[in-house]
């Protein structure tokens, strides 16, 4: 199976959003960080342990790795399949 791995950038006018792998970074100001897991999990159902900056922008993540994921044709949450 292959593993696809993929960087996104979404930039705001006072923040930039970054995720890498498994990971969110956002910086602005400051930098916050955050697991791309918790982060979908929160903008799925209100679940997740992540950090209140990243709330903000949990459903812009989710958006983007759901286009992400349609692309190339992953349904579901594979977990040998990250697509970010």
């Amino acid at each position: 199976m292959e593993v696809i791995k993929m960087k996104v950038r979404l930039a705001y006018p006072d923040k930039l959003v970054i995720v890498e792998e498994d990971r969110v970074i956002m910086f602005n100001g400051k930098l916050i960080e955050g697991e791309l897991n918790e982060v979908l999990s929160y903008a799925e159902g209100g679940q997740g342990v992540i950090p209140d900056e990243l709330k903000k922008v949990a459903v812009d993540i989710k958006r983007v790795v759901d286009v992400m994921r349609m692309q190339i044709g992953i349904r579901g949450r594979e977990v040998e399949m990250p697509v970010y």
